[in-house]
């Protein structure tokens, strides 16, 4: 948090040169794409552009050469190797050339799909197409194969570990499935420990409006508590027809036919939950840009209590990123220590009551940070 500190006024200068280079007068204004206009993006600019934030986009590895993203992208890591019995290596993700294999395998994304989430997030006004927070840094890091998969969810909760102990402020996870995976949820309260911010998506209903579709539980591990959950909705603001939606979805973001970098060259329109969660993401950047000093709890509670109503199965609603940097959030107080005469109690029951305390102070932490539910 010392270092996010550190480069507040920075943040502040290069915000402002932002909302001027969007908006010069005297020239036409840079065009902001409309998804990242309903996200509320513009109105935060003038005060927060990401400057000195960390995004970390575990995906499908980043096109660190794409002109949207040139600049943007740090050296990062991949977890899909070649040699499957060796320990990952750390492979730059970056712009700078390199030996052919290195630069093939490290520093392209063969699926595409890393490359638009990370333009949604911090796409360069140069581009044409600017992202949430286009002054923030993405951190790469490889997680999904050739055909979009991950076969190791542990290999994930790896990649989590090393995003929280490598600089990240945020970390984007625009994937996820149905089964809960323990290593990965002890990651995730790895990044909660270390005050990153964990966003993502809540997944796509596997057939558009089949039946039984409509029951398709959030997708782990969007639904942990301490991972904001994101849904998807259209430019109507109405979730997007094969958004899974409901129960333990926190936020929704525009979701269908956004247009975003495309790996290849060039855009694309893409569609889906794991784009509306790097919207999210942008924005959770642009609040920790302007309140470098906030706990992720605290970044968290800004961006769901300002959101714009929606409909019931969009969370708190439609993330307002403009509200969310303008907004004044109270730091959480911390969660009282079991007494001990509970703990004497416990252990003399052979340890029957520790659990029984645990699920209360649980249940006390959820309330306290989550009014706004």
């Amino acid at each position: 948090m010392g270092n996010r500190a550190a480069r507040f006024m920075m943040a502040c200068v290069c915000s402002t040169l932002l909302a001027l280079l969007l908006s010069a007068p005297g020239q036409a204004a840079a065009p902001v794409p409309w998804h990242v206009s309903a996200a509320g993006a513009p109105r935060a600019w003038p005060v927060a552009s990401g400057e000195g934030v960390v995004v970390a986009v575990i995906d499908s590895g980043v096109d660190a050469d794409h002109p949207d993203l040139r600049g943007a992208v740090l050296p990062g890591r991949s977890y899909v190797d070649p040699d499957s019995g060796a320990e990952p290596r750390l492979l730059a993700v970056g712009a700078e050339e390199g030996p052919v294999y290195e630069r093939a395998f490290g520093q392209a994304d063969p699926v595409g799909h890393g490359t638009a989430v990370a333009s949604l997030i911090a796409g360069r006004p140069g581009g044409g197409h600017p992202g949430m927070a286009p002054e923030a840094q993405i951190l790469p890091i490889r997680v999904l194969d050739d055909d979009n998969r991950y076969h190791d969810s542990a290999m994930v909760g790896a990649a989590v570990r090393w995003a929280v102990d490598n600089g990240a402020d945020v970390v984007n996870l625009s994937l996820g499935g149905q089964y809960d995976s323990a290593p990965f949820a002890e990651a995730i309260a790895y990044a909660e420990h270390h005050d990153v911010v964990v966003v993502a998506c809540t997944g796509n209903r596997s057939r558009d409006g089949a039946q039984g579709s409509e029951d398709e539980e959030v997708w782990f591990p969007a639904r942990m508590d301490e991972v904001l959950a994101v849904t998807g909705t259209d430019r109507d603001g109405e979730r997007w027809r094969t958004a899974v939606a409901g129960e333990g979805t926190d936020l929704a973001a525009p979701g269908a036919e956004l247009t975003a970098a495309d790996a290849r060259g060039g855009h694309k329109t893409v569609t889906g939950t794991s784009f509306a969660s790097a919207l999210v993401s942008g924005a959770a950047a642009l609040v920790r840009s302007a309140h470098p000093d906030w706990s992720a709890d605290q970044v968290r509670r800004a961006l769901v209590s300002t959101a714009s109503p929606g409909g019931g199965d969009l969370g708190a609603g439609i993330v307002d990123a403009g509200a969310a940097v303008a907004a004044d959030i109270a730091p959480t107080e911390a969660a009282e220590p079991v007494p001990a005469a509970w703990s004497a109690a416990a252990t003399a029951a052979g340890g029957g009551l520790i659990g029984v305390t645990a699920l209360l102070m649980r249940g006390r932490r959820r309330a306290a940070a989550q009014p706004w539910r």
